[in-house]
């Protein structure tokens, strides 16, 4: 009798120990689960928080930058396809008025208002001209390769695709500044803009005739209908004729652009030239306050004759 007592208490014991044993493993398993949860948590918490803050210092960055670059570009006709960095601007503008200072003062002996004059304006138009530059060169590079966007939709709509896949197609396929605005243009449609309003917007901020042309006619064939892909045909023909004739006249005028670039360097060549022969010859031209007057209104008649060589030169080569 007593071994049997024994032996069923034993095995109670047993068993509540067992039992203890596995709660207080579960236990201890969850409490393990929920501070790795919470780890977790914490973790994406930071991570979440730290992503809005880049967000949002990114989304400031872009707005100040944005406003910055609006100052250099008053009066340009269009800047969308402008990339070049703030920062850029400023340290390009910034080097480029200290070295206009120390050449007014210290090389043409200007006095520090007329410096400072001078450093002001190149400040300013340093970082103007290589938004222009960079502006020109994506317009350029926009309408090279715009008759061959216009060859694919005006295939894909000849075998029954709708245009904003033959857009989407060009987004994902062409290389920039095609891609970037047509991957604009069928982001928005995708949203539900109109396409009609997408178009007309995106023609109004690109501000090129032959884009501007293509909308239209985009427009046109989604409202009263027609013959879409005859009309980009054409205007796919149109577009390179128009860019061959400029180039003969580019090539036409290269004897022109040549001269007026050697017509605006002999003045530079006759300086340097006679600092070496004869220097005492032009000193009072930076020593005098009256070669002071001469240098000024020289350079200023310099640049209204640049600008106006390179307008001519343009009306004749904007075919």
């Amino acid at each position: 009798m007593l071994p049997s007592l024994i032996l069923a208490l034993i095995l109670v014991l047993s068993g509540t120990a067992v039992l203890a044993a596995a709660v207080i493993t579960t236990r201890k398993g969850r409490l393990e689960i929920g501070r790795r949860v919470m780890l977790v948590a914490r973790d994406q918490e930071r991570t979440s928080k730290s992503d809005v803050f880049r967000d949002v210092l990114k989304t400031r960055t872009k707005k100040s930058e944005v406003r910055i670059r609006r100052i250099f570009t008053i009066g340009m006709k269009h800047s969308w396809g402008l990339q070049v960095r703030t920062l850029t601007l400023l340290l390009a503008g910034a080097t480029a008025a200290s070295l206009a200072w120390n050449f007014a003062r210290l090389f043409l002996g200007f006095s520090p208002l007329s410096a400072a004059v001078a450093s002001v304006a190149v400040f300013y138009l340093v970082p103007r001209f290589l938004l222009a530059r960079e502006q020109s060169r994506n317009d350029r590079k926009f309408m090279e390769q715009f008759p061959d966007a216009l060859d694919t939709v005006t295939r894909m709509v000849r075998a029954g695709l709708p245009i904003t896949a033959a857009m989407r197609t060009i987004a994902v396929e062409a290389a920039p500044p095609l891609s970037t605005v047509f991957a604009t243009i069928a982001d928005e449609m995708k949203i539900g803009v109109p396409i009609e309003q997408v178009l007309d917007t995106t023609s109004r901020e690109i501000g090129l005739p032959d884009f501007r042309f293509f909308t239209v006619a985009v427009g046109l064939q989604y409202t009263t209908g027609g013959n879409l892909a005859t009309t980009l045909e054409l205007l796919s023909d149109i577009i390179r004729k128009r860019r061959a004739m400029r180039l003969k006249a580019k090539a036409a005028t290269g004897e022109i652009r040549i001269t007026a670039y050697t017509l605006g360097a002999i003045p530079f060549l006759t300086i340097g030239a006679l600092l070496v022969i004869n220097p005492g010859y032009i000193t009072p031209l930076w020593t005098d306050p009256r070669g002071h007057f001469i240098l000024e209104a020289a350079g200023i008649c310099l640049f209204l004759a640049y600008i106006t060589m390179r307008t001519m030169m343009r009306s004749t080569t904007s075919v």
